[in-house]
């Protein structure tokens, strides 16, 4: 198991609990994903199936890369036409967020920290800025997690 994937084995309640309380708590959210840059599964709440949920893991992560791309090149061209420092920093920003809006609902995707993100479905009727400010929230709690949890010790490699 590499690093990136260790994630889920420095929760000891797990995510899934997170994610399940984010379900039940917010009315509207059907399932919610915590997934890696790859679009590797860590978690998923309770009632997605395995494939279910690779499958919007998969999703999310291609979703978010595509904004990650608009992002960085939109900066681009913003660094070329300011020439402020500030304005400059600003437009370096990567996509901390993306939300796509179908018939059936809204899928909201977040940087999570250590190369993780959140992905959340909600239902078309949902309130989109309650699912965004709920997303934050747990979003938070992740990266909260993440930075006061040790890190496991890289097991060395056997010997050839």
């Amino acid at each position: 198991m590499t690093e990136d994937r260790s994630i889920a084995a420095r929760f000891p309640d797990g995510l899934d609990s997170l994610l399940d309380e984010l379900v039940a708590r917010v009315g509207g959210v059907r399932h919610a994903v915590v997934l890696l840059g790859d679009g590797a599964t860590v978690s998923a709440s309770r009632g997605l199936g395995r494939r279910d949920a690779e499958q919007l893991a998969a999703a999310a992560s291609g979703l978010h890369g595509l904004a990650a791309g608009a992002a960085r090149r939109q900066a681009r061209g913003a660094t070329r036409r300011w020439t402020r420092g500030a304005a400059r920093r600003r437009a370096r920003g990567a996509a901390r967020q993306t939300v796509v809006e179908t018939e059936a609902g809204r899928l909201f995707v977040a940087a999570a920290g250590e190369g993780s993100y959140l992905a959340v479905l909600g239902t078309a009727d949902a309130d989109p800025a309650l699912i965004a400010s709920e997303t934050a929230r747990l979003v938070e709690r992740v990266e909260e997690r993440l930075r006061a949890r040790p890190r496991l010790p890289q097991t060395p490699a056997a010997p050839a």
